[in-house]
């Protein structure tokens, strides 16, 4: 800006000055030109009154007037050219110089114009001391060589002015751009501020010209838009609360690939790119082409997903909205197994009642012996069923139950509990191995039924002799570590994870008394705890079941 404004004024000084010289010279030819008789004539009376003077040196004074365009000679009293002595025949051959020389010796000053005005004559009588005559002065005024002359020299002169002229402007305008550059430049920063989202920093705002109305206005936009971007920033943060406090995935997808937007329950699903994974990218494409897809049960990795996207047009991307489906899938099947297995394990008492009461009918009741045995058959079952009955109440309240207030259990006492409460068979030996003054965080009530059903199975499968061994102890600073360890048959490795499941009994256990839902109550009423339960075994050499919980030193609070 500062060339072009600089180029501007020197442009506009170089115009002005040419217009003015146009003028000027045109005004100083018409002057000169209209003067330029009364000029010859003044020069030449003071020439005459020059060489008039006393001790006067016409010889110099003569010389000294001749010049441009001048011509001036000095004729003594008798009529002799005396300075310059050439040029005598002009005055011969021209009667208009013979004329004005005669006027002037005869004492009459006089002047004619000859050649068209171009030349102008003019002859100055001179007196002497005592009035005599003192010989005449005859001056020859050429105008186009003082016009000449005069014009070369103003032209030199406005030139100069031009050029003067010409700086001063480009100086000027330098000046002004910077005055306007350094203000501009001040706006430019501060908006750069305001885009890089800086809506702190005010504006300069003084000035009454149009920068100052610029800056003015800037100024307005940058409180409007402090406030609107306040509004945004506020809206924003609550979705972006809202959408990292849902458990749903959400991506916003640009149709090309890259993911836009995500919220914290997306960031499992996305990989080191930032792209979703390509199990999603079928669905993405068919929402960016129909608008809409969903999947009921997508497959990533270990886990299952169900799966909406919709198009976004104006945006030119996709919406997605993923939720984990893992666990309550696992929850249907796992409730669609225990409906089943449940189904199954009534279905063998109530058959086996329906068959006892039509024999019964149809006449073996009037048999005592096979009265009594159906009628022994009938109690077995119903007492079956009301064992079933029993632990599907019981599972179902521990389902309920969910975690609870914290206590503090006293797991040697606990144990001890247990000694009492379990009947051990002959020929199996009970060990208690627990550290002095172990406490756990759990429910008294619920940590002695696992201990007493983990004791109990491990006597049921514990042929003697044999020992069943309760140990527990401390695991570093923040978890304790219970274990029931039998000498018995053991558990296939296979089968180790599937001993939890509901209604799961081993093929050589089925025989026995049971419905393999005891393992299953354990472990639920160990997770309620806020512990975990598992089992290791080595077959035909015996099993251990362990329960791990939060550790809690006495001091805390009151043992249960």
């Amino acid at each position: 800006m500062r060339l072009w404004l600089a180029a501007g004024f020197a442009a506009v000084g170089f115009i002005t000055a040419s217009i003015m010289f146009v003028f000027v010279i045109n005004s100083t030819r018409e002057v000169l030109s209209e003067r330029s008789a009364e000029l010859a004539i003044g020069r030449t009376y003071r020439l005459a009154d020059r060489v008039g003077e006393p001790d006067s040196d016409i010889k110099t004074e003569v010389a000294a007037s001749n010049g441009e365009g001048f011509t001036a000679w000095y004729f003594d009293p008798s009529g002799n050219l005396t300075r310059p002595a050439t040029s005598s025949r002009l005055f011969e051959k021209e009667d208009a110089y013979a004329e004005v020389l005669t006027q002037a010796l005869n004492g009459i000053r006089t002047s004619d114009e000859i050649k068209g005005g171009k030349v102008t004559l003019v002859g100055v009588p001179i007196s002497a001391e005592n009035g005599a005559p003192g010989g005449a002065i005859v001056g020859r005024y050429s105008r186009p060589e003082v016009l000449r002359s005069a014009l070369d020299t103003l032209r030199s002169e406005s030139l100069r002015a031009a050029l003067i002229a010409v700086l001063v402007g480009s100086l000027l305008g330098v000046a002004i751009a910077s005055a306007i550059a350094v203000r501009i430049k001040r706006l430019a920063s501060k908006a750069d501020d305001l885009a890089s989202g800086d809506f702190d920093v005010s504006l300069p705002t003084g000035g009454r010209d149009e920068i100052g109305d610029l800056a003015r206005s800037l100024e307005s936009m940058r409180l409007s838009l402090k406030e609107n971007f306040g509004v945004l920033t506020a809206d924003r943060d609550k979705l972006t609360a809202i959408f990292d406090g849902l458990n749903d995935a959400v991506m916003v997808v640009d149709d090309e690939g890259p993911v836009r937007f995500y919220n914290s329950a997306a960031t499992v699903l996305l990989d080191q790119g930032g792209l979703p994974p390509e199990a999603m990218l079928p669905q993405i494409k068919r929402a960016s082409v129909e608008g809409f897809s969903a999947h009921p049960a997508l497959r990533i990795g270990d886990r299952a997903y169900a799966m909406q996207a919709r198009s976004l047009p104006d945006e030119k991307a996709v919406l997605v909205v993923v939720r984990d489906r893992t666990e309550e899938m696992r929850k249907e099947f796992a409730e669609r197994d225990f409906v089943s297995n449940a189904a199954h394990e009534l279905r063998n008492p109530l058959a086996g009642i329906s068959g006892a009461i039509e024999v019964l009918q149809s006449g073996a009741k009037d048999d005592p012996p096979a009265r009594d045995h159906f009628l022994n058959r009938l109690s077995a079952d119903a007492e079956r069923m009301s064992r079933l009955t029993q632990s599907l109440l019981t599972l179902a309240r521990v389902e309920a139950l969910g975690a609870g207030e914290v206590e503090v259990v006293d797991v040697t006492a606990a144990a001890r509990d247990v000694e009492a409460a379990v009947e051990v068979p002959a020929g199996l030996d009970l060990i208690l191995d627990v550290e002095r003054d172990l406490a756990a965080k759990g429910d008294p009530t619920l940590l002695r039924q696992v201990l007493i059903g983990l004791v109990t199975n491990a006597c049921k499968n514990t042929p003697p002799p044999g020992t069943v061994t309760v140990r527990g102890r401390r695991i570093g600073d923040a978890e304790m570590l219970l274990e029931v360890i039998d000498t018995g048959t053991g558990i296939p490795q296979a089968e180790v994870d599937r001993v939890f499941e509901r209604f799961y009994r081993r093929s050589e256990s089925r025989r026995q008394e049971g419905f393999g839902l005891g393992l299953a109550i354990a472990r639920r009423m160990a997770d309620v705890m806020g512990g975990e339960m598992g089992a290791h075994s080595v077959e035909g050499e015996g099993s251990t079941f362990w329960v791990r919980l939060p550790l809690i030193e006495q001091s805390e609070t009151p043992i249960a």
